[in-house]
């Protein structure tokens, strides 16, 4: 007679923990309400995966997001220039927003990034002040201008969720609010080093 032979089930190996998939907020929202289907809707929203019926407990969902989800990706942070300013400056801005969506929810998110002006840029709007009478706060505003307008564009800052979730009842499609803030003195101190630097023959003027 011959042993038929069953190949030992292998357990299926894990890929990241849930901190790295999830943020604090986010896991204490799963161990309350693992089985709110809203709460459902965010995990599909974030990770592009949806866990099976099968997965009604927070240990289950858990196990499920540790052997199914890949980790976020975090952006390496970027590399200081207050320094080097033979390349211009940057401005270091903060970032927030409050993402309303589909489930019913929102959520501010926040997070920083620098705002990269370049030493032609500067020196122009040095120049053209200099040229129509204007000083300093003049330089400031323009300076504030263009991160207001381009920051959101120019910039990629990594945005984590600061807060917990609020269900209510908002609109149905996805919308949400966002600003980026900055230091007017931080401003005002980097464009007079890069001045001082590059034409200290002009600090004199601002």
């Amino acid at each position: 007679m011959s042993e038929v032979m069953s190949n030992p089930v292998m357990p299926v190996e894990r890929q990241c923990q849930i901190e790295e998939v999830f943020d604090p907020g986010f896991i204490e929202l799963l161990r309350l309400a693992p089985r709110n289907p809203h709460v459902r809707a965010l995990i599909l929203k974030m990770t592009g995966k949806m866990p099976g019926a099968e997965c009604g407990t927070f240990d289950q969902i858990k196990a499920w997001t540790e052997t199914t989800c890949e980790k976020k990706a975090r952006p390496l942070p970027s590399r200081s220039t207050q320094g080097a300013v033979q390349d211009g400056i940057s401005i270091d801005v903060e970032f927030s927003e409050t993402e309303y969506g589909r489930a019913s929810y929102s959520v501010p998110r926040s997070g920083s990034e620098e705002f990269q002006l370049s030493a032609e840029d500067l020196l122009e709007m040095v120049q053209e002040a200099i040229a129509d009478g204007e000083g300093m706060d003049k330089i400031v505003d323009r300076i504030a201008d263009k991160i207001d307008e381009d920051a959101w564009n120019q910039c990629d800052p990594s945005l984590d969720n600061y807060g917990d979730y609020d269900f209510d009842h908002y609109e149905a499609d996805d919308s949400g609010n966002s600003e980026a803030t900055y230091s007017r003195e931080q401003i005002r101190s980097r464009v007079l080093a890069f001045v001082q630097a590059r034409q200290p023959e002009l600090a004199g003027e601002l």
